[in-house]
């Protein structure tokens, strides 16, 4: 049973790779080419009057509603696409439901940012430096402490237990193509943390079991 799932996660991690490697990653809305319309409304506003305008501008579209500024009274709606039509009807909308003047040709009233694709290097870009570091300092620690076992073990025991991991979860991420987000990165670092912990639970009971056969 556990070289059946070996094969299978070694299937899944080469499937990842042909996907990466044809289509990318299929980024969440945040990241991806899309439109940023930002509406001052200068009151306390419902944020779910805000999604169902959005919804009935807009329909099916995948879109992201937020508060912004220190006083919530800017609203920042993101959709992959929004024509000038559909900008204005927001608009006007928005200037019926709260009783404003908005004109959209005034960018205090209402910006609008088209953004393109989000390179996934400059996400990944402030992760890198400090997992590199903390690594570096847990591969010398278990070095250290179990280095009876031998390095290449210890070695191998990482690269199972922190890199395949993280392999493992990205190429479910390309092949379910499941949106690369804000969430992404949280779901990495935790499993970053708790493939630490596994491999040490790992070498502490193999050096136990060595320790074990000397006596």
């Amino acid at each position: 049973m556990k070289k059946v799932i070996q094969i299978i996660l070694i299937c899944l991690m080469l499937a990842g790779i042909i996907v990466i490697a044809t289509l990318g990653f299929n980024v969440g809305i945040k990241y991806g080419e899309n439109t940023q319309i930002s509406i001052y409304i200068g009151k306390e506003y419902n944020i779910e009057d805000i999604k169902s305008i959005a919804k009935e501008v807009f329909g099916n579209q995948t879109m992201l509603v937020q508060e912004i500024e220190i006083y919530k009274d800017i609203v920042q709606i993101t959709v992959k696409e929004a024509s000038n039509e559909q900008i204005e009807q927001l608009n006007n909308k928005v200037n019926e439901k709260y009783g404003l003047e908005n004109d959209i040709s005034n960018e205090e009233d209402i910006m609008v940012v088209r953004k393109s694709n989000t390179k996934l290097r400059h996400l990944v870009k402030p992760y890198i430096m400090p997992i590199a570091i903390s690594f570096a300092i847990i591969l010398a620690y278990e070095v250290i402490r179990f280095r009876k076992l031998g390095i290449w073990k210890i070695l191998y025991e990482a690269a199972i237990t922190i890199i395949a991991p993280q392999a493992i979860l990205f190429s479910i991420y390309a092949v379910a193509r499941i949106p690369v987000n804000r969430l992404t990165a949280v779901i990495s670092i935790t499993l970053y943390i708790i493939s630490i912990f596994v491999g040490i639970d790992l070498l502490l009971k193999k050096k136990e079991k060595s320790l074990s056969k000397e006596k």
